[in-house]
């Protein structure tokens, strides 16, 4: 097997974050400025506290985006400060399936305590939730770790992470705790205030002092699917990032919140808008255009520069035939972890590079076959209608259309680009690629192209 093979193999990963190593700037291809300028130029001219929402088609690079961002944050320049960012990836505490408010407060002044530990060798010890951890303990640790004595917030992390796995734990710290979630959220609050001092005071080997504040990042919340006792789903993200808006909010705190594409493209989202604050989506790296479908060379360049970035020195020609590369990148539609998966599987169909078409075709293969038979029959219909639209725009408000999104059968896109034009900032969408191909959709097409044919005569 060629170590080249193997190199990539590793290095496209489509479930790892891209690294500061592997970061691409696509903004100019999606037609939208990076979270990290959006979010930043925001920040230098606010006086009280963001809440910011952060969108886009699962796979589509928000994590990475919110690594940069944490990355960025931190960089010490002349007259700008720098601040310090608690990236918490929700799933590392959450069970996507039940969730409550509880559980998520625990999961942030756990984070932030160890993480202000592990990189500033700060110490949080508040004492109400130290106390309310320790009154609960004995739901999640075993008799041995509960006689080793209190547990501290620092150390907390590896234990309330077990909740995900047990939810007769969580059950029982949820009876325990949630009558006192007022004033968990007020406890939270003095938290961030103490956070705050010890962060202004910190200084670095240099004797700075270069936090002005922190932020608090909170990573893959659009995939929570069941919010206490909600039918899981849209309901339950409705319910959660609608109806207790007051809490998420009332953070005393910057803070940046992942919401489901599904509801931010909803009749809800000028109300997300309303209670938040900015709504920032991410469009996919626009790869053709709106007007003829034809391959956008802008975005298929960015595509070849991000997947450059990960050849470890090797040349794209030395690792995909050319036309084996244009494949790949044309039926990824321009959603970046498709594009990984495809590199990644189509290194299995091969022992030798450069890989070659037929691989390329081999890796798409399995994607085909999922979307050949999870399309449900009604939306074969309202696919072709979207594909042979002029405007390439879904009805407002639809729920078959908001699945779609959510299923990636169709792909959201953003032109930009055109300074002060409205136009320009609309969302577009068109039809997977990969849904494309498929035999259902092209009778689809053929049957809705014959019927108008036939109105018009």
């Amino acid at each position: 097997m060629s170590e080249i093979l193997k190199l990539v193999y590793n290095a496209c990963d489509p479930y790892e974050a891209a690294t500061s190593q592997y970061y691409l700037d696509c903004g100019e291809a999606r037609g939208e400025s990076a979270l990290t300028d959006r979010f930043l130029g925001h920040l230098a001219l606010a006086n009280d506290y963001l809440c910011f929402l952060f969108s886009g088609h699962v796979g589509c690079g928000k994590s990475s985006e919110l690594a940069r961002l944490r990355d960025r944050l931190k960089e010490t320049k002349p007259n700008h400060p720098s601040y310090f960012p608690i990236l918490l990836d929700v799933s590392d505490y959450l069970d996507d399936f039940d969730t409550s408010l509880t559980d998520i407060l625990l999961a942030i002044v756990t984070e932030l305590a160890q993480t202000l530990r592990a990189e500033l060798n700060i110490e949080i010890k508040d004492a109400y939730f130290t106390k309310r951890i320790n009154e609960v303990k004995e739901f999640f640790l075993s008799d041995v770790e509960i006689n080793e004595g209190e547990l501290s917030l620092p150390l907390a992390k590896l234990k309330i992470q077990r909740l995900k796995r047990d939810p007769d734990a969580r059950k029982r710290v949820r009876t325990a705790l949630e009558p006192r979630l007022l004033t968990m959220l007020e406890a939270m609050n003095l938290v961030f205030d103490e956070a705050r001092v010890a962060i202004k005071k910190f200084s670095d080997q240099m004797g700075r002092q270069p936090y002005a504040d922190l932020v608090l990042i909170l990573d893959n919340l659009e995939k929570i699917r069941g919010f206490e006792g909600q039918p899981g789903g849209f309901n339950s993200q409705r319910e959660f990032f609608l109806e207790r808006y007051a809490q998420l909010t009332g953070l005393k705190a910057h803070v940046i919140y992942t919401v489901p594409l599904r509801l931010a493209r909803s009749v809800d989202g000028p109300q997300l808008e309303q209670r938040y604050g900015p709504l920032f989506v991410l469009p996919m790296i626009k790869v053709i255009s709106r007007d003829a479908g034809q391959p956008y060379e802008p975005g298929l360049e960015c595509l070849r520069n991000i997947l450059q970035k990960r050849l470890g020195g090797h040349g794209i020609p030395e690792v995909f035939d050319a036309d084996a590369l244009e494949f790949l990148l044309k039926y990824s539609g321009g959603h970046v972890r498709n594009l990984m998966t495809f590199v990644q599987s189509a290194c299995t169909y091969t022992d030798t590079t450069p890989i070659t078409l037929i691989a390329a075709q081999r890796a798409v293969q399995q994607t085909v076959r999922t979307y050949s038979t999870a399309i449900l029959e009604s939306h074969w219909g309202k696919l072709a209608e979207l594909d042979l639209s002029a405007v390439k725009k879904i009805d407002n408000g639809d729920s078959d259309f908001l699945v779609m999104l959510e299923n990636l059968s169709i792909l959201e896109y953003v032109n930009g680009g055109s300074e002060g034009s409205f136009e320009a900032a609309e969302p577009w969408c068109a039809v997977n690629p990969v849904v494309r191909e498929l035999q259902k959709f092209k009778s689809g097409v053929r049957d809705l192209s014959n019927v108008r044919e036939a109105d018009e005569r």
